[in-house]
């Protein structure tokens, strides 16, 4: 794992700009949330730039930025606003040390290394910033992306390590999100067999760079996040990465999956019915699934389970001869944009279709309300068609039990990815007003019959399986002695 050696004249002025504009900077000092620009409004400043003949860089540049931010400010942005988040930069300097330190590297869309398949596939979903650890060469060559539940059995913990080892074996990279139960499976998997591995992070991308040193030193893993290295974790976090898991590989595989709830299914249907990046696939083998069942329906295919390695690499071969053929059925016919050096679109009608979108309006401004700071934000919901919702076989639910399905999932994420929380602390993340921290403790009580999480003593809750973010063995004393603990803010 090389050291990062960063100073201001090595990272592009574009890159720094975009940090300063879109970045937190957790560990440079606190930033007002609402301060940072939405994905969304940093596409807007970025088409408007484009409109001027202007790029990101032009905002540090102390000859350019008056008139610059003038004309913005004719274009209905907020010059004060963008003023104090380019007034950033000591709080910048600090957290490139910071990030130097750990060896994460930071690239924007502005950059030659930012993976090109990312800016093909997404356009203008790509995240504006991408912060790394390991071989950045590995983003470019694709994979196979393999995604599922975090509670399974073991047996399908086993098949999905079974899963990595093969394609590492076909000397194919598994693509994952790195999460407790499938995720980690496959990583384990393919690193075992001295595979290499991509895991897309939603959160906490230092923890995960401290503890998974040795294969990030041996360069068969790389960990990349489009979220500051020391967020902590949100739901919508982990939802928003999964778009880049797909579109970092070249198929994907999911191996189980609840029915229209969940991370895993929500990214499966938004790949198969609006994206359209990759090919996505079911597993066939093994128990039945009624998740899997419904994504075959709305047009996922059935897995090949493959046995033999030449077959899977002949099978990933043709995958990528079809992406490079667009008039082989797998894929969508979308056009790719011209992207100038800055990261912008300049092909203008291409734009204008590719914001727009009747449920979110191109009208936005720097100076409107944001649901994130991120440079992405929380994800909408995709609604399952009628006729999946008549095909897909279910227990009736009351209103009272969906909803603690759907807490229940959340309380379970908390608690994989912070540890041990007590209920004052579960009650703050779910934002549940003290008068009502009573139902917060009758959800845990229910989940303590069922057996999903346990009391430990202080009156703190966890899970029934512990979560390490380590993608081939366990934590040792030197990993954990040189961890900063996760702040719970």
């Amino acid at each position: 794992m090389q050291r990062v050696e960063y100073d201001m004249t090595n990272l592009s002025a574009n890159t720094q700009a975009i940090l300063m504009l879109v970045s937190p900077l957790i560990a440079g000092g606190s930033t007002e949330r609402k301060l940072l620009l939405t994905h969304r409004e940093y596409t807007n400043l970025v088409k408007t730039l484009q409109q001027i003949d202007s790029q990101p860089a032009d905002l540090i540049d102390r000859e350019k930025i008056s008139d610059i931010l003038n004309t913005l400010e004719k274009h209905q942005f907020d010059q004060e606003r963008l003023s104090r988040l380019l007034g950033r930069g000591m709080q910048l300097g600090l957290a490139l040390e910071h990030w130097q330190q750990r060896s994460i590297q930071v690239i924007s869309r502005a950059d030659d290394m930012y993976p090109q398949r990312l800016k093909k596939t997404l356009q203008y979903l790509a995240p504006a910033l991408l912060y790394v650890c390991g071989d950045i060469a590995l983003l470019q060559k694709g994979g196979l992306a393999v995604v599922g539940s975090r509670h399974v059995d073991a047996d399908l913990l086993e098949y999905t390590r079974n899963v990595g080892e093969i394609a590492a074996s076909a000397d194919c990279t598994i693509v994952s999100g790195g999460a407790k139960g499938i995720d980690q499976a496959a990583m384990q998997g393919a690193t075992a067999a001295g595979g290499r591995v991509i895991g897309v992070i939603a959160n906490n991308l230092e923890t995960a760079v401290m503890r998974n040193r040795s294969d990030l030193l041996q360069g068969r893993l790389l960990l990349c996040s489009p979220f500051d290295p020391a967020v902590r974790f949100e739901v919508w976090r982990a939802m928003d990465r999964n778009k880049l898991i797909y579109a970092l590989s070249d198929i994907a595989l999911v191996v189980e999956s609840d029915v229209e709830k969940g991370g895993t299914w929500q990214g499966a249907v938004e790949q198969i019915q609006k994206l359209k990046v990759v090919p996505v696939y079911t597993r066939t083998s093994g128990p039945d699934s009624r998740g899997l069942a419904a994504l075959r329906r709305l047009g996922a295919h059935s897995w090949p389970e493959f046995d033999d390695i030449e077959d899977l690499r002949r099978f990933i071969h043709d995958i990528r001869k079809r992406d490079k053929n667009p008039d082989l059925p797998l894929f969508s016919q979308q056009t790719t944009p011209a992207i100038d050096s800055s990261g912008i679109v300049v092909d203008s009608a291409y734009t204008e279709a590719s914001i727009k979108s009747p449920e979110q309006p191109n009208t936005l401004t720097i100076g409107e309300s944001a649901t994130s700071p991120e440079s992405y934000g929380p994800p909408t919901p995709l609604p399952v068609s009628q006729e999946e919702s008549r095909l897909a076989p279910r227990q009736e639910q009351s209103w009272g039990d969906q909803l603690f399905a759907h807490v229940e999932e959340i309380i379970l994420q908390l608690l994989d990815e912070l540890g041990p929380l007590k209920l004052e602390e579960i009650a703050t993340y779910l934002k549940t007003t003290k008068g009502h921290r009573g139902q917060t403790a009758q959800w845990l009580k229910r989940m303590l019959d069922a057996g999903k999480i346990e009391k430990l003593p202080k009156s703190r809750y966890q899970g029934t399986e512990s979560n390490q973010m380590s993608f081939s063995r366990p934590l040792t004393e030197s990993d954990t002695s040189s961890i900063a603990p996760v702040t719970k803010q």
